[in-house]
């Protein structure tokens, strides 16, 4: 409107008077008004995308207290805690993927990880309800001294008869996928790839920018989900997993060629990676 942010520009309020404004004539707009309206109040932090760092998460965690990543499709935290344990010396974590008859090895699992303090990951829990509602008891024994190295981390989709005793003990993280290309970008940045993970290959700029863009395709596909058919006539499946995997097969094939002096396939890249 014509002198509409001089005439308010010494208020107190002439932020939230413009996204009143905004609310009133153009409701299609409101949300671009609140970000900027938060941005402007708050600070740029509240309005950047946050991710959940696996440290701050285990910081919090104790033997009797697991830590219950509850999924959604495209979300797979299991390269992530991979990871963290090699981080923190514990590269022989148990893994149990819960199912029929799983049961019992998980609950072998638990009772060595309480003796050694060995970690233990147990996947898809939604497979397996009746010993997640026997967890509380199975984390606090009383007839024995758990291993204070000991943590259990669980993987769950949502499902309304989770029991919420073991809901309530634990530290959860809601680990869906992110909404938006920077935010896509920033939590792939934040979790899987790291400083050293940007110097195995040489020559290291022509690794970056692939990683870069192998990044960016697996945040492309992830947001186009949410328009359906449009664009894409197949839900295509590229999780982290498959994002990873790609990562992996082109550190390898990058490094074979820089050792033997070749030039690079990148037509064996573009099949391995978008077509396979």
């Amino acid at each position: 409107m014509p002198d509409f942010d001089e005439r308010i520009r010494g208020s107190p309020i002439a932020s939230f008077i413009h996204i009143c404004l905004i609310r009133a004539i153009r409701e299609d707009r409101t949300v671009l008004a609140s970000r900027k309206f938060i941005e402007s109040v708050l600070g740029t932090p509240y309005i950047v995308p946050t991710n959940d760092k696996i440290d701050d998460l285990y910081d919090e965690s104790l033997p009797n207290r697991p830590v219950l990543y509850l999924l959604q499709a495209g979300a797979d935290p299991t390269q992530t805690v991979d990871d963290f344990a090699l981080r923190r010396k514990k590269p022989s974590m148990n893994k149990v993927s819960m199912g029929e008859a799983q049961e019992i090895p998980a609950k072998e699992k638990i009772k060595e990880g309480h003796q050694t303090g060995r970690w233990l990951l147990l996947s898809n829990c939604q497979l397996s309800l009746e010993l997640m509602a026997e967890m509380e008891t199975l984390l606090n024994p009383t007839d024995k001294e758990v291993h204070p190295d000991f943590r259990l981390w669980i993987t769950c989709e949502a499902d309304n008869n989770f029991p919420l005793g073991l809901l309530q003990m634990s530290i959860k993280n809601a680990f869906v996928p992110p909404k938006g290309l920077q935010a896509g970008l920033s939590r792939t940045f934040n979790t899987e790839i790291n400083p050293d993970f940007l110097e195995r290959v040489e020559p290291i700029e022509k690794w970056k920018n692939v990683v870069f863009t192998v990044c960016f395709m697996h945040s492309i596909v992830l947001e186009r989900r949410k328009f359906g058919p449009l664009g894409f006539t197949v839900p295509y499946e590229f999780n982290y997993g498959d994002m990873l995997a790609s990562l992996t097969f082109i550190e390898k094939h990058m490094n074979f060629c820089f050792a033997n002096q070749q030039k690079e396939s990148w037509k064996a890249i573009r099949y391995i990676t978008c077509d396979v």
